[in-house]
């Protein structure tokens, strides 16, 4: 395997350090997708709200033309004329203005949702450095944008030229027809035109989107070191999280010792497993383990039982059984109460009889 530098960015971005990028305004972003989204919108919402803004704008000049003679020239009338030619203008181009920025918004929002930061506009020193500076204009990202500068152009010209070329007899045309029928022309190779354009542009930006993102992600990558400083930072250091870890275990082993006392049996194979069973008829539907362990683990509950005077009952199988699909306070399963039960009738009989045995001395050493 290559044997990467202490400082090469490999790893990639953890979501806190998604976060922390994304509170800075540090997006995958397009803005040549923007553009275009932008464009397409515009031309389509010029396509249909044309014919209403030029009724409205010829309207509007009919007006002021044929009513001049009648309006009297003052400061206050010139005043409620101008207040009234802005606010009728201004509701002329209102659609337009509305569906233009609701274009621009949602192509923001499709690609990097509601991010509002500050981040960027606040004043920082490494801005103002003409080193730095120069490397951003020198930089492969700056030669990557001259590039799709010049691929637009080489676009937009191709486009204009195969456009006028289809509809070059219907321009020549426009001397023979009136104003209206002129427009209509304009406005028919106009739209076409603009369409293409936009089209084009839009599958350059998705383009282009695809690249901010590849870029995004190559940028945001952290070093190895960055990376386990961050988990240490985050989650606290290895050495006192694995001593906690270690406390813990301590805390549910002395737990669990100390149910041993209270088990009913212990269930060995001989030497390498060992589990506890406690059963109280009155108030369990079925016997729980309460203690379980191999190897050494084993040996201390087999040495806890001895000392505290549990039996020990010698089944291999069926402590291996217990052992593997059984945890800690929960009951045996439907497939062993069979077995389990043999085991506690076996002791119950065993305690039984040195009941009785030790019954039979005490009379005797009573004589």
């Amino acid at each position: 395997m290559p044997e990467f530098q202490a400082g090469e960015k490999t790893e990639p971005a953890t979501p806190r350090r998604r976060e922390e990028v994304r509170k800075k305004g540090q997006v995958a972003k397009s803005t040549d997708l923007n553009s275009a989204i932008v464009l397409l919108a515009a031309i389509i919402a010029l396509y249909f709200l044309t014919p209403n803004l030029m009724r409205a704008m010829t309207n509007f000049t009919r007006f002021y033309l044929e009513d001049a003679p009648n309006i009297q020239v003052d400061v206050n009338s010139l005043q409620v004329l101008l207040i009234r030619a802005v606010l009728q203008v201004s509701g002329f181009f209102t659609p337009f203005i509305v569906i233009i920025l609701t274009a621009a918004l949602l192509a923001n929002v499709v690609q990097v949702g509601f991010n509002l930061s500050g981040y960027p506009l606040m004043p920082r020193i490494e801005k103002l450095s003409p080193v730095a500076g120069f490397r951003r204009m020198f930089s492969a990202r700056s030669f990557i944008e001259l590039a799709k500068s010049i691929l637009k152009v080489i676009i937009v010209g191709y486009i204009a030229y195969i456009t006028i070329r289809g509809e070059f007899d219907r321009l020549l045309g426009l001397m023979d027809v009136d104003v209206w029928g002129g427009w209509a022309i304009m406005g028919k190779v106009s739209f076409t035109l603009g369409m293409r354009i936009a089209i084009a542009f839009l599958v350059l930006g998705l383009a282009d989107y695809a690249f901010q993102l590849y870029q995004f992600e190559q940028d945001i990558k952290m070093t190895k070191e960055e990376v386990r400083q961050e988990i240490k930072d985050f989650e606290g250091d290895p050495l006192v999280r694995a001593r906690i870890r270690r406390i813990r275990r301590q805390m549910a082993i002395s737990r669990m010792m100390a149910e041993v006392p209270r088990a009913h049996v212990v269930v060995t194979n001989p030497t390498f497993l060992a589990v506890a069973l406690r059963y109280e008829m009155e108030k369990m539907q079925a016997p729980v383990v309460v203690a379980k362990g191999a190897r050494l683990m084993a040996e201390r509950i087999r040495e806890m039982a001895v000392s505290n005077g549990v039996p020990i009952v010698e089944n291999a199988l069926l402590a291996q059984m217990l052992y593997k699909s059984v945890e800690i306070g929960s009951q045996i399963p439907e497939h062993l109460y069979r077995a389990v039960a043999e085991v506690l009738a076996y002791v119950y009989q065993i305690d039984r009889r040195s009941r009785q045995r030790w019954g039979s001395l005490t009379s005797v050493a009573s004589r």
